[in-house]
């Protein structure tokens, strides 16, 4: 894989200080950093997974921390870059409903210090008599709608052909992490190649595991497994950029087809691997400028 082929990622990711080529000439603390290709010969199109030690703070973060970088092929399934953001659609009832415009008429007619807002003539542009008037109407409907029992209330609109608007808003509550899920299908050409794979395999595993840390090889804490920075080779400026993310699933099939080995060696002829990641940082408006 070609340093120049590894440069063009990276560009724009926030939290991910280093590009792939980065890897390359990491040595810090005299830590070799190993890069694995499989298959050997991939073409221009592929994906770089880079296993990190664990950082609270990306943004510190340096090429020493790198563990393992794996090229696979492009996933055959997964490329989807889904955004989800969270809304919940409410009723805000009367009450709610007259805090959300008082507010907002408050805010209208007054300025920062909390003095009455001048209009471009100079004068006040609050109208106190509205504003009292609206809270009398706003009052009226929270004691019809809060007072009366559920029975005399629906007399009271039955009788008077109306009820109490429920005042449904949509309320935005959030942005949730991104998850992505890859599938990738390998056929190994011969024994050797299947057992490489088998040690892709096991090498992954070893990093999205946590191991024991504490005293003298004490069990009492968990280490954070490491996390990791995905990145499109050949094609990244066409398609979406990653944040660091965590591998929350890993599914080896050695029978995604059907059982079936290789002649005399007896090694998996197809095996399909799966794994998920969720990013640790939300995206932002800000992350698109």
């Amino acid at each position: 894989m070609s340093e120049s082929a590894l440069t063009t990622l990276g560009k724009g990711q926030k939290g991910v200080l280093k590009t792939p080529a980065g890897v390359i000439k990491a040595s810090a603390a005299g830590r070799k950093v190993s890069i694995d290709v499989f298959p050997e010969k991939l073409g221009v199109h592929q994906m770089l997974m880079q296993f990190v030690e664990y950082s609270f703070n990306p943004d510190e973060a340096s090429t020493a921390d790198t563990l393992y970088s794996i090229a696979f092929p492009i996933p055959v399934t997964g490329m989807i870059d889904k955004h989800e953001l969270r809304y919940n659609s409410t009723d805000l009832g009367t009450m709610g409903a007259g805090a959300a415009s008082m507010t907002s008429k408050i805010l209208e007619n007054f300025d920062a210090s909390g003095k009455p807002a001048k209009s471009t003539a100079g004068k006040e542009k609050v109208d106190f008599k509205a504003l009292v008037s609206d809270g009398i109407k706003a009052g009226a409907a929270i004691g019809r709608s809060t007072l009366l029992s559920n029975e005399i209330g629906g007399g009271v609109d039955q009788a008077l052909g109306n009820t109490v608007n429920p005042h449904v808003a949509l309320l935005f509550q959030g942005v949730n992490l991104k998850t992505f899920t890859f599938t990738w299908k390998f056929a190994p050409d011969n024994l050797a190649q299947s057992i490489e794979l088998k040690k892709i395999i096991k090498k992954i595993k070893s990093l999205i595991y946590p191991d024991f840390v504490g005293a003298n090889g004490g069990n009492l804490y968990l280490k954070y497994p490491a996390q990791v920075d995905l990145f499109y080779l050949g094609s990244a400026e066409h398609l979406h950029y990653f944040k660091r993310a965590s591998c929350t699933s890993m599914e080896v099939n050695y029978a995604p087809d059907g059982a079936a080995f290789m002649e005399k060696q007896g090694a998996p002829a197809v095996v399909d691997i799966t794994m998920t990641f969720q990013e640790s940082e939300i995206w932002t408006g800000g992350d698109f400028k």
